[in-house]
Parts: structure tokens; sequence; C-alpha cells
């Protein structure tokens, strides 16, 4: 009794450290791999990170230790029997590498942090969090792979035999397309493979890990229960390169006694029935579905039993799923329905034994990234007849799926379309067909998946169906929130929330448009990385996605505009699409202060930006697609291609440059270096009017990205900036750029010092326009070009998103200290706004920055973490005009420093929450 009361007296204790003591700081938000308390791990040196609360101004660290134990309870007793990294003199709070005893497959892992400020302090422990290691060594693997006597079909094999990559012009590969497309109209037999295993358990479990990969997609069950609230499993990736699984605890799914595991695989990108324009069709790693399981159960007297997929398993071919692809839907036959498939007792009797199959030549990785899930309802709300069916619009698109009640006799087809653009899809095109059983309301779901949804039409169905009989279910990557932004202007609010809807439908584990291509289309990096970084809890689906490029690079450095994929696509490519191997890693690098991605990333961004120089002797590279969709064009007019391309590969030698500084690689910094100042020379050389000031064929694109990106001389650069206003104004304050130019255009002009064109080209009414693409034309969603048109998709929107909370709330990373570390606040006080509220919670922790005009008064309120400094921009040069938490800034000791700046006073300070009120100059 004593001995228990004891424990619970110290678990208390550590468990729950805020009840014992007062130190006026805490750990919190105990991270590993950029994930709290997370399944899966398969490095063997995760890296942990922490944020610290205090409300202390200039609050830092100056020291930690971290523990590691092998069980809870360890750590109650303060054992670090893994690691006890002692008190490590450091202010790092983010990336420590683990540097323990080996970690061992499987095992779950338990840790805290305690910290010192600067003065010695100790905090308490932290509360304890874990990980959970998935396989650490290819050798951990028990299972083998097994698979269906499915084979593919004689087009699937005839497509598979092209070459790998091809570097077909664009006009070629439709040719091919509509060559395909002819001999898919017979397609209609595709179905799930069904799996299972019955075996038994009969020791008191002490904890259970299963670990799946199921290609294409997968669900899994244990008892009859999914296992995961997950859809569409694993992510898509070069399966010549890299496969992956997943980890799940699934002690509360097993029982004493008889057990049965279920498995339904789905064909995805792995088995790609109906073919896609861009020649996924001919990957080599095209195969029929296929199963690695492995169960792993650790008993209370510490033994252990392993169930993995071997030939002793059975599949059958003939459930409800008789169709699926990924780009095509599904087809259900309720009247096939196996009853009781995934439970214990269920005779197997007409399932066939499984076969030993093939694995993927890519390599096993644990699946690193944010789940896919159902993650709202949308309502139907018009209705109307068409011709044999019906045709229903919800309130809003989506990405997803519908969920229908039908009732009708048995064996009647109801057929469901979703319209949207299927010319990249060279057959059947999200279309679902329900084959009903009778005699009660069915509710059939789709599994293997996905579409952009405004319109859904039915047909088959013998009377009109009630709008709440058609709910639309919203699936894609379920991202925390990291950002919140307000402001005075509604419309700016409010396209704010449509931007956030329209990103979210944006990304089922990787950025895609979600109705006509599901690609990964790389200058999306450009385009949407800094709006999904401030508002959204993103770094693993980047950090998986710059993989993905390192997967495809070719020999010559030439790296492909769609990643995954098979398609080179030399004709609709250029630097602002294949030099996102260079471009994501350093913004990655900048907010998030991951290092390890450059260095991985290093060598290829040698390669690429070599490439670059290989294909034209002059430093201009006349190949490229330019300011894409520029308002009025598809291909760029008002910008020349080659221009663009240039400061595409000026921007790439760089950040090249810059990367290697940073690794250390000083004669590689030098030479890249060396390699960007002969680029702005040709650049000017070649563009730029020194007599007139004036680039290329004087666009606002061809104005501002020299100014963006340094390119102009020091003595032009007023001159450009001059031209570049006057072209803005002659254009009505509308914006005039396309893929390429947009992303920069409105933080250009604030960083300029123009922020009041920025809003008034923000807050434009008419075309070309934000407003003009979403409210003029009856959307609740951001599209694809200025008119409103194609398909959903947030690149242009998404700078309107960076706008907000880098300038308008001023919430700026700093390159020279990345990941917030030190934090700039320089808002842009536009006149036309009367107050700003921004946040973002950064991997230090949350910083606010809100404005507000009162009078004659200014009032900014900071809030800067723990551990994280700041560089703060105020707008008047006059000191004495300044007052902090009513102080004059000269009299208070909480500032690094205090100094005058190009009209502006600039603070220098450390952490804590800031008051500042700036008197109106008269």
């Amino acid at each position: 009794m004593r001995n228990a009361i004891l424990i619970l007296f110290l678990a208390t204790i550590f468990l729950f450290p805020d009840f014992v003591n007062a130190v006026p700081f805490h750990v919190v938000n105990l991270k590993c791999e950029h994930s709290a308390n997370p399944m899966g791990i398969d490095t063997p040196n995760p890296r942990l990170s922490w944020n610290i609360e205090s409300g202390q101004r200039n609050w830092s660290q100056s020291a930690y230790q971290i523990k590691v134990a092998s069980d809870s309870l360890e750590l109650v007793r303060n054992n670090g029997d893994i690691w006890d990294s002692g008190e490590m003199a450091s202010m790092e709070c983010l990336y420590i590498p683990f540097s323990g005893k080996p970690l061992a497959s499987l095992q779950k892992y338990w840790w805290k942090v305690k910290v010192w400020d600067k003065d010695g302090l100790a905090s308490d422990w932290s509360k304890i969090s874990n990980w959970t290691m998935a396989m650490v060594k290819s050798s951990d693997w028990k299972a083998g792979w097994i698979t269906s006597d499915l084979q593919l079909s004689p087009l699937q094999k005839e497509l598979k035999a092209l070459p790998d990559f091809g570097m077909e012009p664009e006009d070629e590969m439709w040719k091919l397309s509509e060559v395909i497309r002819n001999k898919t109209d017979t397609i209609t037999y595709a179905p799930a493979v069904y799996m299972r295993k019955e075996f038994i358990s009969n020791h008191p479990l002490r904890y259970a890990v299963a670990n799946i990969c199921g290609l294409g997609l997968n669900e899994l069950y244990i008892n009859g229960s999914k296992v995961s609230n997950e859809v569409l499993n694993p992510a898509y990736t070069d399966y010549q390169k890299r496969v992956f699984y997943q980890s799940y605890d699934v002690t509360r799914l097993l029982q004493k006694g008889e057990n049965a595991i279920g498995v339904i695989l789905g064909n995805g990108w792995f088995n790609l029935v109906i073919p896609h324009v861009l020649r996924y069709y001919a990957a080599d790693y095209i195969d029929t579905p296929r199963l690695l399981f492995q169960l792993d159960l650790f008993y209370e007297d510490r033994t252990q039993k392993t169930i993995v997929s071997d030939n002793s398993w059975n599949f059958t071919t003939n459930g409800p799923i008789r169709f699926n692809n990924i780009l095509s839907g599904e087809t259900y036959d309720a009247n096939m329905e196996l009853v009781g498939w995934n439970k214990p007792g269920y005779p197997p009797s007409s399932w066939k034994q499984a076969i030993p199959a093939e694995a993927p030549s890519g390599k096993l990785e644990a699946q690193y990234l944010k789940p896919v899930v159902i993650t709202d309802i949308v309502k139907a709300v018009t209705a109307k007849a068409v011709k044999n069916g019906y045709s229903i619009d919800l309130e809003k698109e989506i990405t997803g799926w519908c969920r229908f009640r039908f009732h009708g006799e048995k064996g009647t087809k109801i057929t469901v379309k979703y319209p949207g653009a299927g010319s990249h899809t060279l057959g059947r095109y999200q279309t679902y067909e329900y084959i009903l059983k009778g005699g009660e309301t069915e509710t059939p779901d789709a599994r293997f998946s996905y579409n952009g949804i405004k319109t859904v039409e039915i047909y088959g169905l013998n009377y009109k169906p009630e709008l709440s009989d058609i709910t639309g279910i919203m699936v894609h990557t379920n991202f925390p929130e990291t950002g919140k932004f307000t402001c005075s202007n509604d419309v700016f609010n409010e396209l704010n929330s449509i931007l956030l809807h329209t990103m979210r439908n944006y990304v089922v584990h990787i950025p895609n448009d979600p109705v006509r291509e599901k690609a990964g289309w790389t200058q999306d990096v450009e385009t949407a990385f800094d709006a999904y970084a401030y508002a959204f809890d993103c770094p693993e689906m980047y950090i998986k996605w710059q993989r993905d490029f390192l997967d495809i690079i070719h020999e010559n450095g030439y790296v492909p505009p769609v990643a995954p994929g098979r398609f080179d696509g030399p004709t609709i490519n250029g630097p602002w699409w294949g030099g996102m191997i260079v471009y994501l890693p350093w913004k990655i690098y900048t907010q998030f202060g991951d290092k390890k991605i450059l260095e991985e990333s290093f060598g290829a961004m040698k390669k690429y930006t070599r490439y670059l120089s290989s294909i034209d002797s002059s430093y201009v590279v006349k190949w490229g697609l330019g300011d894409w969709l520029e308002p009025g064009s598809v291909r760029p007019v008002m910008t020349p291609v080659p221009f663009t391309s240039t400061v595409g590969f000026y921007n790439t030698a760089l950040t090249t440059s810059k990367t290697a500084e940073i690794l250390g690689f000083k004669e590689d910094a030098a030479f890249y270096s060396a390699l960007a100042e002969k680029i702005k020379i040709a650049f000017n050389n070649s563009f730029f009017d020194q007599q007139t000031g004036r680039y290329a064929r004087y666009s606002q694109a061809s104005q501002l990205m020299p100014l963006y990106f340094n390119l102009v001389p020091d003595n032009k650069r007023q001159l450009v900036l001059d031209n570049l206003v006057r072209k803005i104004e002659s254009d009505s304050n509308h914006v005039g750029t396309g893929f390429v130019g947009t992303p920069i255009i409105l933080t250009g002009l604030a960083d300029l010092g123009k922020g009041e064109i920025a809003y008034k080209m923000a807050n434009q009414r008419t075309y070309p326009g934000w407003y003009d693409m979403v409210f003029n034309h009856g959307s609740k969603i951001f599209k694809e070009d200025w008119k409103g048109g194609l398909v959903q998709m947030p690149p242009l929107g998404g700078s309107l998103g960076y706008w907000f909370y880098y300038s308008l709330a001023g919430i700026q990373p700093d390159s020279s200290s990345p990941g917030f570390k030190n934090v700039v606040i320089r808002p842009d006080f536009v006149p036309d706004l009367t107050w700003v509220k921004g946040e973002y919670q950064s991997l230090y922790g949350t910083i606010k920055s809100n404005w507000k005009r009162e009078n004659d008064l200014l009032r900014l309120n900071i809030e800067i973490p723990a551990n994280a400094t700041a560089t703060i921009y105020l707008p008047t040069d006059i000191i004495a005009n300044i007052s902090e938490n009513g102080h004059s800034l000269s009299n208070s000791n909480d500032f690094h420093s205090v100094s005058q700046q190009n009209g502006k006073t600039v603070v220098q300070t450390g952490s804590g929450n800031y008051t500042f009120s700036i008197k109106k100059n008269h």
C-alpha cells in the first residue's frame, strides 16, 4: 500500500509538475520529428523539440536536460534508462537529435525535458511525452509480400512497356493520349482485393503494433473495426524509390482468444487502371495490388507473438467493390457484400490462398504525414431534373465524395457523376455506380478515389431524391491551424476564409488539383508555400514533397514539372517549375529552421543549377513556361519567357550559394555566387534599358521581379520602382501578373515601401483581381485563372494569404536566424485599415502582432515566444513619439537596442508582451 501511495505521489509530481512548484517558466509542446506522441518513427536518432512558456521578458534558455526511458514509470522515478543527456549548455530547443542507447523497433519510448534560464534557474520537468518506433532496420520485417490472382490488363502491359520517362513534346503526348482513350471504353473490371487472416491470442496483452503497406491503397480492420479514421493511405510516392507504410497501436481492438485481420486493397496510383494523360501509365512500378503486413503482440509476461502476411492468408476479388480507380470512381454491388468477412469465424470457403508477390523496388519508409481524414459534411442546397436524372448542387465546392441514401429494387443500378474537367483522365471520369440489394435504405460510401465536387448528377432513380439524401463528405489532409488573421476590411476576412477552404481542398497528402489532374505540379511551391506555412502546421508535407522531387531528378539535373510522376514535360516546364527542387528546401529552412532538408537536397540543388547552366552558355535561359496565366492569356504575352526564366536561374544559383555557405562548403558557395553574378550581368545586358529604367516589355512582373530579387543596379533602383508604380497606376491598380509574378506582387510592393498600392490592388472589385475571381462569379472558392474559371486551386490566391500575415500583420521570418528564432515584426500600417490582428504558432511558440488606430495614436501589441528574439519596425523615426506600456523607449531596459533606419525606429528585443503607442506626426 505504501509503495502504491509513493508511486501515485511521484506520478503527480512528474506528470503534473505545475501543481508542485511555481517556477515562472514551463516546458510545453514536446514533439518528436514535428509531431506530438507520434506512432511509427523509423529514424534511429529522432529529433526532439519543445517550447517554453514564460511571462517574463527577454527569456532565453541557457541549458536543457532530456531523459528518455523505456517505461513511463522509469521517468516517474526520474530514471532515464535509455538516455539522460545531463545538463547541456545550449539555447537550442528544436531538432535535438536523440543520442542514447540504440532504439528498438516497435518500442514506445517516454521522454521529458527540463530547461535552465539565463540566470541558471531550472524549470520543473515537463509533462511526459512519448514516441513509438516503427521498423528501425529492414531485417525487423518478418512479413512477406502477398497478392491475389489479378493480372494487369493488356493495355496496362502495353503502356508499361513504354520508356519509364519520356521527353516527348506536349503535342505528341496528347496524340498518344487520344489513341489510349479509344482503348479504355471496355474497362469495367478493376475490383478491390479482400484479404483476411485469423489467429489466436491467449495471453494478457501489454500492447500491440500493426505495420501495413497495402498498395495502391488500403483499409485495415481488426475484429470488424477499422483501425483508424484515416483514408486514402498510403500517400503516393515513386514506388521505385520509396514506399510508405503506416504504424498503428491496435491494442484496444484485440481480444483474448480468436481474432481476425481484414484488409481491403484498392488500386490507387500503383495500379492505375484508367490511364492519366501525364504518363503515370508508363511507370515501371505499375502492378496489381499487394500487401505487406506485420502485427506484433507484446504480452504482460514479456513474451511476444508476430503475425505476418504470408501464404496462410486468404483473398477474394469477389467482393462488393467491382471497380476502383483513383481518377475514375468506383462501382459497388451491394449484392456481393461479404457480411462478417473481417471478423473471427467467417467461413472463407470460396476464398483463395494468398500468392507470394514481388516487392516494389522502393525503400520501405514510415509515413510521416498529417492524416487524410473526413473533416466535415456539406449540405446539398438545390436539385433539378435533367435528362434521365437529377442534378444537385452542394453549398460549396469540396474535395472528397458524396454520401447518399438510396432505396430501390434489388439490382437497380444508380449512376453518380461529378462533372468537372475530365481531359486528363483517358476514360471513365469521376463516376460511381451503385447496384442496390433492395429492401432497405442503402448508404454506400467511397473508399479508393476522391473528387473535386460542386455538382452531383444522379441517374437511375425512379423517384426525386430529397436534399437530405445527399451529403458532401469533405476529405483532405487534416492540418492543425497555425495562423489567425482578421482586419477591419470584412472583404479581406471573407476572402481569407475562402482561401483557407480552397487550400484545404487542394491537399490530399500533397498539393494537387482534385478536379482535373490530381497531380503535384511543382510550381505550386512558389505560388502557395507561404500561405500554407502561415496558416497550417505543414512542414511534413513539404519535406515529403521535396523528397519526391529528389526521387525524380534526372542524371543530367533535369527535374520534371510533376512529382511524383512520370511526366518529363519539357514544353510544360521551366526554372519556376523544376527549380522548386532548389527553392523549396530553402523555404523549409527559413520558415521551419530545418537544416536537415538542406543537407539532403544540396547535391540535387547543385545538379539542377548546373543543368540550367548547360542549356545556354549566354547565362540567359530562354526555355520555360514563364508567367503562366497572366490576365487574358495562358502562355505569357506581357512578360517574355526568357526574362522570368533567367530571374529563376539567378535565384537558383544564389540560393544554392547561400545553402553551401550554411552547410560549410565554401568553394561551392563561392562558385555559385560567382555564377549568380554572371547571370545578373547577362540579365541586365539583355533586358534592361538603362536610360528609361524599364525591363523587357514593361510589365508589372518585369519591373517588380528585378527589384524583388536584387537584380537592379543600385543606382537605378528608384527609377525602376517609379516605373513599376506608373505601370500599376496605368493598369488602374489591378493585378497584372500570372503564376510566377503574383506570389511576390503584394508583399514585394510592401517591402518596397508601396504598401498603399498593394492595398489598392488587393482591394480591387473588378477584373482582374481576387475579389472578382470569387465574388463576381458567385463562387466560394479560388480558381485557376483570373476570370474565375478552370478548376479550384489556390496558386493565385496564395499571394493574398501570404500578404495578410507577412505585410499587414507584419510577422516575418529572418533567414539569418531561421524558424522564427528571430522574428521580424514589420507591419504595413496602410491608411485604409483601422485595425489588424495576426497570430502565428511558430515552432518556438505563439507570435502575435495586433495594431489599431485610436484617434491620434497607433497602438501595436506584440507577443514574442520565449527563447526567441524580435526585430520590430515602428513607423516613425521620432523616438519621443513612441512609448511602450506607458514608458519612454529611451528609459526602458527591456530592449537590446533602439535605432533609426529609413524613417523608422527599429527595436531589437527578446521574448515577452509589448504594447507600443506611436503618436501621429503632425
